[in-house]
């Protein structure tokens, strides 16, 4: 769900690559689904594993990993790495948590303001500034498919901030060193997950007692997938992308043919995502010249789409709603990004410089010698 790199490295990597533009379509996607959900129509599906939106979300940390690892890479520091990762996620979380809580919730709200504000339900709704996610407020949408429902995507936020987290320990532990440690472990999960079936319908009983512990685990291989194909540099140029891509597809026709759906996506989805990511195409390219809206097309689409179904679902067609929420969505993204996203991430740590053994910064020494 959201971009990585830092400061003028990402900048540039914006200007050359089109993953500006495969993120947006990603967060669509996810916005397109949603507006099934909600809508009370059933999601499209890919293969009856996951719907459009998920497919967007395994888009999403296929990138992340991918260029989360690169982050690391260029600064193994934890605690830089760490305040790098909150400082894209946490800023723009926050301000719509209070506008959702402060501002969109009493609009909405049959209650009244004093009644709102001493609902029980507003304070653990500010749990989500922790990564405690509610998705409930003192409000109902009455009349929309899920009535209650505030904003259904920030689920997922917790599962990222999970695979940083793995991605962090293995590099302390050396593991993102050597070129082919990550992805043998990879593939060896994957094979794992794929042997045990948990689609299968005994595997999820047990797996519905937690869904998010199954969707951690498939949305961290793909998150992993990524990091392997930024150790191995299989885009390194087109040469090496388009083979790469093709046995990605090779591999994943194979496990279609072997009646192995996720296994298919796993081969095709990465692999793919990256090589358009990696290229670029001169349109393409420019997605990101009004800035990274991504993230905020992704957590402000659920509560705009909420709000637009409750008030016009009776006056206006299904795609003249879905067209105003794209566009009402876009120019949230945008304040966003220029107002809260851009600015949290100029306080992201830098790394240090390195210093020649023997030197000495200039004000050490006058601080010596005002010591002295």
């Amino acid at each position: 769900m959201t971009s990585d790199g830092d400061g003028a490295v990402q900048a540039a990597a914006h200007r050359a690559n089109n993953f500006d533009f495969v993120r947006v379509v990603a967060a669509l996607c996810v916005l397109l689904s949603h507006q099934y959900a909600l809508s009370g129509l059933p999601e499209p599906t890919l293969w009856q594993l996951h719907s459009l939106g998920g497919i967007g979300v395994l888009v999403f940390f296929t990138i992340s990993g991918f260029l989360v690892a690169q982050s690391w890479q260029a600064d193994p520091h934890a605690g830089r790495f760490a305040a790098r990762r909150l400082l894209r996620i946490w800023p723009g979380l926050a301000a719509l948590t209070l506008l959702l809580a402060l501002v969109w919730g009493p609009l909405v709200s049959s209650l009244g303001a004093a009644d709102y504000l001493r609902h029980p339900l507003l304070l653990k709704y500010f749990n989500n500034l922790r990564f405690s996610f509610r998705d409930a407020l003192p409000l109902r949408l009455d009349g929309n498919a899920l009535p209650t429902a505030v904003d259904g995507s920030l689920w997922t936020i917790p599962l990222e901030l999970k695979c940083y987290l793995a991605l962090a320990l293995l590099g302390l532990a050396g593991l993102l060193r050597a070129r082919w440690v990550v992805p043998v472990l990879t593939l060896l999960c994957v094979a794992v997950y794929v042997a045990a079936g948990p689609r299968g319908a005994a595997t999820m009983e047990v797996f519905d007692q937690n869904i998010q512990k199954l969707f951690l685990f498939e949305f961290g291989l793909f998150f992993f997938a990524g990091v392997a194909c930024w150790r191995l540099q299989p885009f390194a140029d087109g040469r090496r992308a388009l083979l790469c891509t093709a046995a990605g597809w090779a591999l994943g026709s194979a496990a279609w043919a072997a009646g192995q759906p996720f296994l298919a996506l796993w081969f095709v989805l990465p692999v793919t995502t990256l090589a358009l990511g990696t290229a670029s195409l001169p349109l393409l390219r420019r997605a990101g010249r009004f800035g990274d809206l991504s993230y905020g097309l992704y957590i402000y689409a659920f509560p705009v789409q909420q709000t637009l179904i409750w008030l016009c679902r009776d006056t206006l067609p299904w795609g003249a709603v879905l067209g105003l929420t794209v566009l009402s969505t876009f120019a949230l993204a945008f304040a966003s990004w220029h107002l809260v996203e851009k600015r949290a991430l100029r306080l992201k740590p830098r790394k240090p410089r390195l210093e020649p053994a023997g030197w000495t910064r200039p004000e050490t020494a006058s601080a010596r010698a005002d010591n002295g």
